[in-house]
């Protein structure tokens, strides 16, 4: 039984993905921001699976969503020194927002598909007391990506951005990577280039 935060995973269509990459991407949605303003983060969060007979536990980046009254566009950028993915975008939000991503390179030897469930968790944060929302995940398989994750262009939200990814991709789409996504963990290949998402799951986060 896989539930919101606990997902099946599996390689549909990728027998063997040894040398491919894994781009795990997560969103939000949010509600109660002032029109203050306000800052969500999430920390310490791992994404955690077995197969075979070997357990992997991955250290994804954290993130830091903020909601600015100056902003009028979404921006998406990677701070290397605090390993944080940072947007930023208008008071108005966005039914998705980008929250942090991890590029993943599949292991030689890696059995090609996950029998039992995936799971990420974190630690949500706020500076503004009443902030609450959703969040999901997906995962899609990539046949050449880079860690470099400033060169990935990331769309921060569903359909727009400072830089012109003004195409309705999907935020956490890795705009530079596109030609090269395959079938594989939660996408089919294609156009999708999230992998397709987990159910939603409402957070409260702990104001800081």
């Amino acid at each position: 039984m896989c539930r919101t935060d606990v997902e099946c995973l599996e390689f549909q269509r990728h027998p063997d993905p040894a040398g491919s990459w894994i781009w795990f991407n997560a969103n939000i949605s949010a509600q109660g921001v002032p029109s203050s303003g306000a800052t969500i983060t999430f920390q310490q969060s791992t994404i955690t699976f077995s197969t075979g007979t070997q357990t992997y536990s991955l250290a994804v980046p954290n993130g830091e969503i903020t909601f600015s009254p100056s902003a009028n566009c979404s921006m998406t950028s990677f701070d290397t020194a605090t390993n944080t993915w940072q947007t930023t975008l208008p008071i108005s939000g966005s039914d998705e927002i980008f929250l942090t991503g991890l590029a993943w390179q599949v292991p030689p030897g890696f059995a090609g598909k996950v029998p039992g469930n995936v799971t990420w968790n974190g630690t949500f944060g706020t500076d503004t007391p009443g902030v609450s929302g959703q969040w999901k995940w997906g995962a899609a398989v990539y046949s050449s990506f880079t860690s470099a994750y400033n060169a990935l262009g990331v769309d921060p939200t569903h359909g727009g951005s400072c830089v012109g990814y003004n195409n309705g991709d999907h935020a956490g789409t890795p705009e530079m990577y596109t030609g090269s996504v395959i079938g594989g963990a939660r996408g089919g290949g294609g156009s999708n280039f999230t992998g397709s998402w987990t159910g939603t799951l409402r957070f409260t986060p702990v104001c800081h």
